[in-house]
This record gives structure tokens, C-alpha cells and sequence, in this order.
């Protein structure tokens, strides 16, 4: 699971670090911290052994190479927070179908199919709506950015009631067949602790829950999140086309994760290990972003900005960046690094 992991200490010459990354059981006890540790394979959160679900998300990190525990910490932490045992259960059963993805602040991102004007399909006159927008329908307005609650005592908690009252959350698969070819395809983000119940039927691909928020509408891409961790102002699928709107995000939360202020001089080590990074990476013929290099953790232990990294390559001699990128309004950090011709 720590491939990635591996392979970048190999060609960073970080020999040492490989005893543990090869140690699947060391590498959670590393990757994990504190109210998390792990005791003969098994993840304990505050003495509780954690559900099967939980640990198979931690190891999906491990392998998209990631090292910071807090989206994992955070999202068992709200999950705590529900204030009921049946809602927490049967959101396992929900999440292991397809392991959602997290925001960093442990949040779960998931789908909702909705009209081609973005209403609800169906309405329900005795919901009692705290937040959202309505019409004389009932139906809720579900536009890019908006909040929607409702009362959690409108939502059913019984599983056994398949077509029933509540805000519903589903699979990609549910939810897409939901908004049909004229519908909508949303992707919307709901708090573990605002969970109430997983209807049994549709293999429990749908959720009901008393909160979401609409991130984004994906109906001309229609594709399926594929990270484990998603976070604002950085790419939903990879592409440098298609991106989470960071405006929907909370005000009051940090939205620039690509950019970092920069105070220090760089070292000739540090252009070094960026300048072996890049070679490696275009003798596999793979494409090299600047975002890629400042994702790596000497990047990261320096607090290296997008913009520095431009900065550095402007310094090296064998490299440069994409001249048809200069000009277009492209971010510094999806620009490409080749060969110097």
C-alpha cells in the first residue's frame, strides 16, 4: 500500500525511510496519531475498535500516498458526534458499497440527481425546512453553493421505508440514474454527524440525511470521484480543466492549499532534489505538473509555493515551463515542466 511512498524515498535517496514503509503495520501506527493507534493490525479510536469500513479508508490513503491522518481523524471525530448508534451503523453499511470521499475537515462527499433547473424531483409539504430555498411544490432549490437543512426529526429514520421523507445522498450510481439523461448530477457534502438512516433497498446506495451542501455539478462530466481525499481549489478528477468551485466552500475555512507564503532563501539542495524529480518523471514519459512538485514533502517541509517552484525551474538549465501554457489562463500550479530544448 506505501508503493508511492516507496518510490519517492527511493529516488529522493531517503534509504532509511524505507524499513517502515515496507511495513504495512508501522506504516498505519506512522500514518495515524494522536486519539488513533493501532494494536496486532487492529485501528482503536479512544480504546474502540473501529468499524471495517473506517480501516479500509485509512489504507485507501496510504495508498493514494498520503501522510496526514487529519481527514481520517476528523471524519471518525463527527461521526462521533451523531446522536444515534443506529445512524452511525448504517452509514458504514452506505460508505462500504464505494468508499466515499473526504474533505480535509472530514466531511463525505457524495451524489444527488436533481431536475434540470436544479429543484428537488419531489417535495414534501410536511418538511420543515431551516435552510434552502422553495417553491409552492415543496420542492427544494438545489443550486451550486447552496446549504440545505431540514428539521432531523423530518428525516425517516426507519431503514425498512424505502421510497420515504428526508434530504437523500447517494452512490454515483444511484444518484446518477436518479437525474436521468435531462436531470442534473451534483456532487454535495454532508457532515457524518447529520447521517440518519440507509433505506435497505437499492443495495443501500442512498443515505438520508438531515444536511447537505452542493459543491459542485458535474452533469457534462459525469464521471466518479476517484481520490480518497478531495480539497478545494485543487482538481476533481486530475484534469487541468475540471475543477470543485472553492466559492462554495466555508468562508471561515482555509481555501488556498496551493499556495503557501514563502519566506526562506532555496538551497542548492533543494533545486537538486526538484531538478532529479522532474528527470525521473519524463524518462517514464509521465506529464509533470508544478503542482505535482510542490505536493512533494521536501516541497512541502519548506513550505514551497507554487510560484517558488516556477521560480526554481526558471533557475535550471535542462528544463522549463510549457511555452503554450505561458499567457493562457492556465494556474501556476497546473502548468507543465519539459525538457529544455
Amino acid at each position: 500500500v506505501n508503493f508511492k511512498l516507496a518510490k519517492q524515498a527511493i529516488l529522493e535517496a531517503r534509504y532509511d525511510d524505507l524499513g517502515d514503509l515496507l511495513d504495512i503495520t508501522k506504516a498505519v501506527e506512522n500514518f495515524v496519531e494522536g486519539d488513533i493507534e493501532v494494536r496486532d493490525e487492529v485501528v482503536f479510536y479512544k480504546g474502540h475498535r473501529l468499524h471495517g469500513v473506517v480501516v479500509e479508508k485509512l489504507l485507501e490513503m496510504l495508498r493514494a500516498g498520503m501522510r496526514d491522518s487529519a481527514p481520517l481523524t476528523n471524519f471518525i471525530t463527527r461521526l462521533q458526534s451523531n446522536p444515534s448508534a443506529n445512524s452511525v451503523n448504517e452509514l458504514y453499511s452506505f460508505m462500504s458499497y464505494k468508499s466515499l470521499p473526504n474533505t480535509p475537515e472530514g466531511k463525505v462527499l457524495g451524489y444527488k440527481g436533481v431536475q434540470k433547473d436544479f429543484w428537488s424531483t419531489t417535495g414534501n409539504a410536511d418538511t420543515i425546512v431551516l435552510q434552502g430555498k422553495t417553491n409552492d411544490r415543496h420542492q427544494i432549490l438545489n443550486e451550486v453553493g447552496a446549504t440545505i437543512e431540514v428539521a432531523r426529526r423530518c428525516v425517516d429514520d426507519n431503514k425498512d421505508n424505502h421510497c420515504s421523507f428526508g434530504l437523500h445522498v447517494g452512490s454515483y450510481d444511484y444518484a446518477n440514474n436518479w437525474a436521468g439523461e435531462d436531470g442534473r448530477l451534483l456532487v454535495v457534502e454532508f457532515d457524518p454527524a447529520d447521517a440518519v438512516s440507509v433505506p435497505t433497498d437499492c443495495d443501500f446506495q442512498k443515505l438520508r440525511v438531515s444536511k447537505y451542501k452542493v459543491i459542485s455539478d458535474i452533469t457534462d462530466t459525469r464521471k466518479e470521484l476517484n481520490k480518497p481525499v478531495y480539497e478545494a481549489n485543487k482538481p476533481i478528477y486530475g484534469s487541468d480543466d475540471d475543477m470543485l468551485d472553492e466559492s462554495v466552500w466555508d468562508d471561515d475555512e482555509d481555501e488556498d492549499f496551493d499556495y503557501v507564503d514563502q519566506d526562506d532563501g532555496l538551497d542548492d539542495d533543494i533545486m537538486s532534489k526538484v531538478s532529479s524529480y522532474i528527470s525521473n518523471k519524463l524518462l517514464n514519459g509521465e506529464k509533470v505538473l508544478i503542482k505535482n512538485i510542490a505536493d512533494l514533502r521536501f516541497c512541502k517541509d519548506q513550505r514551497l509555493t507554487c510560484a517558488d517552484i516556477a521560480d526554481i525551474i526558471d533557475t535550471l538549465d535542462d528544463y522549463e515551463i510549457h511555452e503554450s501554457d505561458v499567457g493562457q489562463n492556465v494556474p501556476v500550479s497546473l502548468k507543465r515542466v519539459v525538457r529544455n530544448s
